[in-house]
């Protein structure tokens, strides 16, 4: 696991939060820190700390085996992927526990390396079953569930791409990943997208199968993204085989459409593919009222079944 790599311990870790989506209020960390401090101004604690200069990423406590949990283990505490209020108090309550305890070590990281690290510790939880207690659901075959032909259709947009003198640069997100077919493509591309997906169980077979990287992987909703990433997060938004995009449920997309222009960056790249001509002229208008330049392309071919039309732009300044 990287959390362990980076701190350079052999014990099990255990996020406080329960979710990925938690990290974003963290407000089991902040009642849980504030029972830490006063535990640690009556007696000495265990403390690890990570840190980006001055700003504290994370906090570990160690706890010790006893009949309740007989191994040990660190519970883990991080504001880094808070809003800039709950991080500042994430800030404050750790400042105040130094004063009382200096840590073993203290460690630095990016915080681009930390978030990498949280994700893949929720990624491992999900894919060892730990955050669906009771799952029936056994692990497919590899061929029965990845298709070599809808890869290669991904790839092929980017040809199509290159000739245009378009390619994604920088920080990339993909909407509605699924299983991870289409990240599949953008990895042999060279691409490291962070790729979300709402459904717990098609991010799991993923996981399962090692096409999605535990690492850049997140179990989100894409109509909440700015929820979680602040405006101008990234340099490239895509989503591929999105849909079915119909009238009755185009609120839906025209949403998610909308949440992720809000991340992108000015100039950012905005690619989305779909079945139908339809479906594409309702992403684009969507996107259009979101600030986005751009064009639907025809890319039909005789199979008729995968990414057959798409929209690619861009953001303008707003």
């Amino acid at each position: 696991m990287l959390l362990q790599e980076l701190l350079g311990i052999n014990e099990d870790v255990y996020f406080v939060e329960e979710s990925y989506l938690a990290q974003r209020t963290i407000e089991r960390t902040l009642d849980y820190l504030n029972g830490v401090r006063k535990f640690a101004e009556a007696q000495k604690v265990r403390l690890l700390r990570v840190r980006e200069g001055e700003h504290t990423l994370g906090f570990l406590l160690f706890n010790s085996a006893d009949e309740e949990v007989p191994v040990d283990f660190w519970s883990v505490f991080t504001g880094a992927l808070a809003r800039d209020s709950s991080k500042k108090n994430f800030e404050i309550l750790t400042d105040s526990l130094l004063t009382f305890t200096l840590p073993e070590r203290d460690i630095e990281v990016s915080s681009e390396t930390w978030r990498d690290a949280v994700n893949e510790y929720y990624s491992l939880m999900l894919v060892n079953r730990n955050l669906c207690p009771g799952c029936a659901v056994r692990p497919e075959s590899y061929g029965s569930v990845f298709s070599e032909n809808r890869v290669r259709k991904v790839a092929e947009i980017f040809d199509v791409l290159q000739k245009k003198g378009i390619y994604p640069e920088g920080r990339l997100l993909e909407v509605c990943c699924g299983n991870g077919m289409s990240t599949l493509a953008l990895y042999r591309l060279g691409l490291n997208p962070l790729a979300v997906e709402i459904n717990k169980c098609t991010v799991c077979q993923g996981l399962e199968q090692g096409v999605l990287n535990p690492q850049r992987t997140v179990v989100m909703d894409a109509t909440a993204l700015s929820r979680y990433f602040e405006p101008g997060s990234f340099d490239a938004v895509m989503g591929f085989m999105l849909g079915l995009v119909y009238e009755f449920n185009k609120d839906l997309w025209v949403n998610i459409m909308r949440e992720a222009a809000s991340v992108a960056n000015e100039g950012a790249l905005m690619l989305f593919t779909v079945s139908s001509k339809t479906e594409a002229e309702i992403l684009a208008g969507a996107l259009l009222r979101a600030g986005v330049n751009g064009e639907i392309v025809d890319n039909t071919d005789s199979e008729g079944t995968y990414d057959q039309w798409f929209f690619v732009g861009r953001k303008q300044k707003v």
